[in-house]
């Protein structure tokens, strides 16, 4: 069972860009999500499996600037203390 501990949108011109935090038994799973001019919504599921691989993820993304302070907190929630590499997720 996933459990919602954090969702935050901005806008990028006519679009809307956020994140939705899952916490699930094995760690946590972001959602980052775009919602287009016309209403059509693009999903990406990452489970958080380190620090780095998070970082090469928000790096990547293509509305970083703005999406800046969202990362940041997303961060905070999964690794309070500004430490732990490595969050262990269940595998099937």
């Amino acid at each position: 069972m996933k459990n919602l501990v954090y969702e935050r949108a901005v806008s990028a011109d006519v679009e809307q860009v956020g994140i939705r935090l899952y916490q699930v038994p094995g760690g946590f799973i972001a959602e980052r999500y775009l919602i287009q001019g016309d209403e059509l919504m693009l999903v990406q599921i990452m489970p958080i499996s380190s620090k780095g691989e998070f970082e090469k993820f928000a790096l990547s993304d293509p509305h970083h600037s703005v999406m800046r302070a969202i990362y940041m907190e997303v961060r905070n929630i999964v690794w309070p203390d500004g430490v732990g590499e490595v969050i262990w997720m269940d595998r099937p």
